[in-house]
């Protein structure tokens, strides 16, 4: 059937319509042909955009310039051919759809691309079904490679997480654990995967979880506090723990470690009851107020001294105290901040 009896047929050939846009590169040096492929496939399916190259050097610069959504090539084609193409494409395109879209029934040939990496092999033949074939073919070999390019993005960005990640099945055990959550634990994940979530904690905080935490877990579908870790080595992890129940019975677990945050909280609470402890052993009046004349410290001699409560002291200026002459000439002395 010649190219005019396959346009002239054209009026009743039709696809199904999917919503995202996809750019194809078909490279072959037969120019007619290439043109008469573009034509049926985007004038049917308005999704896919076809660009056209007619040599294997000039497919390459396409693809590098723009983004190219699946190849399709033929094989017998000058200087270079469809398995040259495929293992060039391949170097910096390993997993991109490439369709070695050929006359060449071959089974050498096909077996060659299979083992260099092509997607899929289909052979031309005449009439407009083989153009249904192909478009069926790129549609879902795109549709195959976003999905799994979505995923990748989707492990890349666990891996890349600062926090601790990590899910379990519906027998408590890790399925999957990024690095970060290793090492919230001071191991590696293959020393985690497969383990049970209760090998990470101590007995009681083990009893807790059973009893408290998993229950309401299972109640809400999710539950955020802190708990307590062990690392490989024994020592405790005072963690943020934020989980997510799954609908296949597991749980998505997002920790991260604040045992230093805890134990720097933990010492300035200490010096807080030092000083406290060493401002309230004094006979003399201590206190201490900001630039807006706010009482900001004071000890409990102060308060003795003065009558006044804690909470009436925060509502007070050291002005409040004095009277007269002795109140205007210390609010002459003490410098105000400027309107």
């Amino acid at each position: 059937m010649s190219n005019q009896e396959n346009l002239r047929d054209f009026e009743d050939f039709s696809f199904s319509s999917t919503t995202d846009s996809i750019h194809a590169l078909h490279v072959d040096d037969d120019r007619a042909f290439v043109g008469m492929v573009k034509t049926f496939l985007e004038r049917k399916r308005e999704e896919i955009r076809v660009t056209t190259e007619t040599a294997v050097e000039d497919g390459i610069e396409t693809l590098r310039e723009g983004t190219i959504d699946c190849v399709i090539s033929d094989y017998e084609m000058p200087d270079q051919d469809g398995l040259d193409f495929l293992e060039l494409v391949r170097d910096d395109y390993p997993d991109l759809p490439f369709i070695l879209f050929t006359g060449k029934g071959d089974e050498e040939i096909a077996s060659e691309a299979i083992t260099a990496g092509v997607t899929d092999y289909l052979q031309k033949g005449t009439g407009t079904d083989q153009y249904t074939v192909l478009a069926n073919r790129v549609e879902n070999l795109v549709e195959k490679y976003r999905a799994e390019q979505e995923v990748f993005r989707g492990f890349q960005a666990l891996e890349s997480a600062q926090e601790g990640i990590g899910i379990l099945n519906e027998q408590g055990e890790y399925v999957y654990l990024n690095q970060a959550y290793a090492e919230v634990y001071s191991t590696d994940r293959e020393e985690i995967l497969e383990d049970h979530w209760e090998s990470l904690y101590p007995e009681r905080e083990a009893d807790r979880f059973r009893q408290e935490i998993l229950p309401a877990l299972e109640s809400a579908g999710t539950w955020t506090g802190q708990s307590v870790g062990l690392t490989i080595d024994g020592e405790r992890v005072t963690e943020n723990l934020s989980l997510t129940q799954l609908d296949d019975g597991g749980h998505v677990c997002v920790v991260r470690d604040i045992t230093d945050e805890k134990q720097r909280e933990e010492e300035l609470r200490r010096e807080q009851r030092f000083l406290e402890t060493a401002l309230n052993s004094l006979n003399d009046l201590f206190y201490v107020f900001d630039e807006d004349l706010n009482y900001i410290r004071w000890n409990d001699q102060f308060e003795e001294v003065i009558g006044y409560s804690k909470a009436e002291i925060q509502e007070l200026t050291p002005m409040d105290l004095f009277e007269g002459e002795t109140k205007a000439e210390i609010e002459a002395s003490v410098p105000h901040k400027a309107c």
